[in-house]
Parts: C-alpha cells; sequence; structure tokens
C-alpha cells in the first residue's frame, strides 16, 4: 500500500512552507499564527525549559519556545524541512524521525513540554492517542505537559460547518474532533483540555493524572 503522507512531499514543499501558512485566510491554515501563540500560551513555559517539538517543520513553531529561553529537541520526517528548522534555529537539536516509528534510540530523556503543530492529522485517531499516551508514560518529565495544535473541532457539527465554509478548498483527512478525543483521553487516565482558535484549527492541552486508570 502506498504511503498516503511520504516525506518525498514535504520535502518539495519545504522551500514554500512559511509563505503558504503566514497570512493565509481559507482552510486549513487560517489563523496559523493565532494557533502557535496559542500553543506557547498553555505551555506557560519558563526560561531553560526542555522543550520537544514533534514534526516541526521548518521551525516555525520551534522559533517561538527559543525566544522564551526554551532549550530545544526537535523531529521531522523531511530532510528538506529539517534543513530550513536548523538554519532557523542553529542552536537546537535536530533528528529525522518518522513518528509512525519507534522511538529514537539516542534521545532517552524526558521533556518538560512537548509541542506539535499541524501533524497529528496523519494519523488514525486510535494511533492518536497510543502516540500521545507513549509520550506521557515516556517521554514526559514530572509537572509536564503535552500541548498540540492541529485541524480540528469541537463537534462533528463543528467538522460539518467547517466542511462547508471551506468549500472547494477542504481536503478530507484524519481531523480531530474534541467530543470524541477529550473523554477518550480522560478514560486513560490524562487530563485534557481543547480550546477551538480558527473554525478549522485548535490545541490540545494534556497533562498526566492517574495513568495507571485504564492503561
Amino acid at each position: 500500500m502506498a504511503d498516503p503522507y511520504p516525506a518525498s512531499d514535504f520535502d518539495a514543499w519545504a522551500d514554500t512552507y512559511d509563505a503558504s501558512v503566514f497570512g493565509n485566510q481559507g482552510f486549513p491554515f487560517e489563523g496559523y499564527e493565532r494557533v502557535l501563540e496559542t500553543v506557547v500560551e498553555l505551555a506557560e513555559v519558563r526560561p531553560g525549559m526542555r522543550v520537544l517539538d514533534l514534526g516541526t517543520g521548518t521551525g516555525l513553531l520551534a522559533e517561538r519556545f527559543t525566544q522564551h529561553g526554551c532549550h530545544l529537541w526537535c523531529t521531522d520526517f523531511s530532510i528538506e524541512m529539517l534543513k530550513k528548522a536548523r538554519q532557523r534555529l542553529p542552536g537546537a537539536r535536530f533528528a529525522l524521525h518518522d513518528l509512525r516509528q519507534p522511538w529514537l534510540k539516542d534521545w532517552s530523556q524526558t521533556f518538560d513540554r512537548i509541542v506539535s503543530a499541524y501533524v497529528f492529522h496523519h494519523f488514525e485517531d486510535a494511533r492518536k492517542v497510543e502516540i500521545i499516551l507513549e509520550l506521557a508514560h515516556q517521554r514526559l518529565a514530572p509537572d509536564g505537559r503535552i500541548v498540540i495544535a492541529d485541524i480540528g473541532f469541537e463537534t462533528m457539527e463543528g467538522w460539518d460547518t467547517a466542511r462547508n465554509q471551506a468549500g472547494e478548498e477542504w481536503e478530507q483527512e484524519l481531523y480531530w474532533t474534541a467530543s470524541w478525543m477529550i473523554p477518550e483521553l480522560q478514560s486513560h487516565g490524562l487530563m485534557a483540555t481543547y480550546r477551538q482558535v480558527s473554525y478549522c484549527a485548535g490545541v490540545y492541552c494534556i497533562e498526566p493524572g492517574n495513568l495507571d486508570k485504564g492503561g
């Protein structure tokens, strides 16, 4: 079966990525800067924190954390995207990694904050939950927090409204709905909230609760 999200597609996008997301008034990147600002706000970062950015792309989200004095570890599965991110963030640590694969053996440390933007809609909902649980159990420091921004909706009604509003710009992918995801994460002992930022994107804030509950 062909990979629906090959790294080569993102390699080809690297040179124009920043221009395609900034100032975009349509689906799926409307409100892009406000979405990234919300991630930083909900992360409640302090100088010196260790931050892991998953699917860093060209480093647009990670850059905001370096401005707050954080130490950055960044992954992406696109070689060309990582080249752009390295140019933007010479002080960060980088690794070529696909979130669909086992975690990096060389990165065994934990992180105060784990963040991501516009990545998880490439995974089925069950896989989203699996990745989040693995991060919370194995990669998050005590009192840590996971903050994930993505194309998403509070309810299926919001999904339908966004699809109608997007019109021909709509592309059907594996988008989140908080009405399902929040109870699912809570059933696994995580504390989770969701904030809708634009008509087509929002931010999840996730913290460990009773991680023994529900596995």
